[in-house]
């Protein structure tokens, strides 16, 4: 896991997104950014829950990639779509009510520009986030399904609490009913 107490700029971020953000209420099920639409956000979840679908065009699907909440990878976009400025073919999906603050890209760039320190934080909150998620995907590729689920019960709880059992279900790769025998 990776060492979360080497992070001391989460609060530079948190206020960032407080004095330039825009709030946004979302229902569960909303998406608020859809397959096919260039991401050119970033939002940090107040409160409530999303899941990352990507879609599969060989086999006409989605497949949950990963979860946000307020307490797990509460700062989310659509990776590719944001970096590489290109449609999506990832969904950002509430799974219940949920508070947001909004970033546009432009907003963020433009601040970095001319603030340093708001910068390294910055750099260092996106390079926390995708060694984060890079970790969370070599567990989801080198661990059997059964240990997946363990290592989220143990590691993360409030996913397991939170998140939906079709989503984690989705996201390790096995049916509802499966993950059900798996508990």
């Amino acid at each position: 896991m990776i060492d979360q107490s080497r992070y001391h700029h989460k609060n530079q971020i948190f206020d960032f997104f407080k004095e330039k953000g825009t709030h946004k209420t979302v229902r569960p099920s909303e998406c608020i950014v859809d397959i096919g639409e260039k991401c050119d956000k970033v939002f940090l979840i107040l409160n409530g829950g999303f899941v990352c679908q990507n879609y599969n065009v060989v086999f006409d699907s989605l497949r949950t990639i990963n979860f946000h909440l307020q307490s797990f990878h509460p700062i989310m976009t659509v990776i590719d779509s944001y970096f590489s400025d290109s449609i999506s073919n990832s969904q950002l999906k509430a799974i219940m009510h949920s508070e947001l603050l909004v970033l546009q890209k432009s907003v963020i760039l433009k601040r970095l520009e001319k603030d340093d320190s708001l910068k390294k934080a910055y750099m260092e909150e996106t390079i926390y986030a995708l060694l984060a998620i890079n970790e969370f995907h070599t567990k989801l590729i080198t661990l059997t399904t059964k240990r997946m689920y363990q290592y989220l019960s143990e590691a993360c709880p409030e996913v397991v609490r939170q998140i939906p059992a079709k989503y984690i279900a989705e996201f390790i790769g096995v049916s509802a009913e499966w993950l059900s025998r798996i508990k």
